[in-house]
């Protein structure tokens, strides 16, 4: 009896050991085959300060960095949940803003999200990546963790919300 249980013990320990490296592997991200093409790769830049970014990166380390943009977190412009990579939190702008440059001088697609704690705290959260959903963003974590050189967390952002229509039309 006691062979038996070592046995089923045994089992399931390597059980557990395959099925999770598998899932670690991205093995149950659902919907299918993944899009070599990530979602902020695919967007066109809203902005026309991207341009600059990028042929800054095209050119070797001559040119000086430059700045990743700050924005207030609940400055979000589209109609459904944001998702991001937070990366790093910062009391100090000029501590969050050097280690975003950091990061977009790796390739990230980074920006600082500036909140307020419940004390009236400023705090300088650097994320990276603006993706749909979760999985989305769980898929991309291991590559800009590795690319990053530090462990992420994802996180969804707080959508402002619409102030509702007035019943009747009337004022």
């Amino acid at each position: 009896m006691k062979k038996l249980l070592i046995g089923v013990l045994a089992l399931l320990l390597l059980l557990v050991a395959f099925a999770g490296g598998y899932f670690l592997a991205g093995g149950s991200v659902p919907g299918g085959a993944e899009d070599s093409t990530p979602a902020e790769a695919k967007a066109a830049p809203a902005n026309p300060a991207a341009a600059p970014q990028d042929a800054a990166k095209a050119e070797p380390e001559t040119a000086a960095p430059a700045a990743v943009p700050v924005r207030p977190v609940a400055a979000v412009k589209a109609a459904t949940a944001r998702f991001s990579i937070e990366l790093g939190v910062f009391r100090s702008a000029g501590n969050a803003q050097d280690f975003a440059t950091v990061l977009a001088g790796r390739g990230l697609p980074v920006e600082i999200v500036e909140t307020m704690d419940a004390a009236g705290g400023q705090w300088h959260r650097v994320r990276a990546g603006a993706f749909a959903d979760r999985w989305q963003a769980e898929a991309r974590r291991p590559s800009f963790e590795r690319t990053a050189g530090i462990g992420g967390v994802v996180v969804e952002e707080p959508l402002p919300s619409a102030p509702p229509a007035k019943a009747g039309g009337g004022e």
